[in-house]
């Protein structure tokens, strides 16, 4: 999808013998370089005429037909979680039909946000989407140039600039309990997403809602933080059944964590959803295809994806964006 070209980061990598986030530690200033390797990188940039501003300024006038679309995930949670496949599907598909050229950028939350501005700025991409973002998007307003047409996927905080296409996650939320409390349930475990994103916060304060106004004391012990990963709910699920805690329903956050949760509560010889009853969250095919299948809060990833890429059409024609909210539902399976 990309242009094979080298960018000059890669030529100055090759020539120095150093890796290319070397050279974007240099490039950024971070103190995490030997005095040695920084010299000679410092050398090569020079002997290779490096210019970043510049660059930005070409990223502003954008007129490569390239777009963006990054996500804050690993390259590891990408594969393993059909949530994002099914995003990533719907988005190419309209950049597709409008004949722009989608590339795909893993960001990880060790990276810092000028690497990977940096990174778009060598790409010359005309816009940007941005998924899983897990810090106030204000950051990015002095970094990306002001006429680049950025869109998120989801409600990422508060920003003058920057539109979203997201979903009412406390009204997910709140689906998702008051279902297991119509089902009997009255000591519901609520395994979060990392509430370091404004998405898992939302369908926490769903989750307390519901359960006041079904006369349901919330205990604080009945929330487990989980960051939406397999690998984190098996660990999380192992914990609270070791701990013989009281519980005869889970709200996962995701349906990734909800399959798990399912599998530590089989493996520790209880039913699902005879003893405790399960919901997830996103509506993925993890949740239709799962023994037993696992009800869920949809928010249909795919039409998610196709939303964020036509509002950055749009932007890219001019028009000015408004906020868009995709519609959750409830889909019951059994699981509950």
């Amino acid at each position: 999808m990309a242009n094979n070209r080298p960018s000059t980061l890669d030529l100055v990598a090759s020539a120095a013998g150093v890796s290319r986030a070397t050279v974007s530690r240099v490039v950024n200033g971070n103190d995490n370089v030997s005095p040695e390797t920084r010299d000679l990188v410092q050398k090569h940039l020079k002997r290779l005429d490096y210019q970043p501003n510049i660059l930005a300024r070409k990223l502003a006038g954008g007129k490569g037909n390239l777009i963006a679309l990054v996500l804050e995930e690993s390259s590891e949670e990408f594969f393993m979680n059909p949530f994002w496949r099914s995003v990533v599907e719907g988005f190419m598909q309209v950049c597709q039909m409008n004949k722009r050229n989608p590339m795909l950028f893993f960001h990880s939350k060790e990276e810092s946000d000028q690497e990977l501005i940096n990174l778009l700025i060598e790409a010359r991409v005309d816009g940007i989407a941005i998924f899983g973002w897990h810090r106030d998007i204000r950051i990015l307003d002095q970094k990306i140039p002001e006429n680049m047409a950025v869109v998120f996927g989801g409600n990422q905080g508060a920003s003058k600039r920057f539109s979203f296409v997201g979903v009412d996650n406390f009204k997910g939320g709140k689906l998702a309990t008051q279902h297991l409390i119509k089902k009997g349930c009255n000591r519901i475990l609520h395994l979060t997403g990392s509430l370091d994103v404004l998405s898992a916060r939302e369908r926490v304060d769903g989750y307390k809602d519901a359960l006041s106004e079904a006369g349901i004391k919330y205990d604080p012990k009945l929330i487990v933080e989980g960051d939406y990963t397999a690998l984190t709910a098996h660990k999380v699920m192992k914990k609270v059944l070791k701990s013989k805690a009281n519980f005869d329903g889970i709200f996962a956050a995701n349906d990734l964590s909800a399959a798990a949760a399912i599998e530590e509560i089989q493996f520790a010889g209880m039913k699902v959803p005879r003893e405790i009853k399960v919901i997830g969250y996103d509506g993925s095919m993890i949740a239709e295809s799962h023994v037993p299948s696992i009800s869920t809060v949809a928010q249909s990833p795919q039409l998610l994806g196709q939303k964020v890429a036509e509002k950055l059409m749009r932007s890219l024609s001019g028009e000015k964006l408004e906020n868009e909210e995709i519609e959750v539902k409830l889909i019951a399976r059994e699981s509950s």
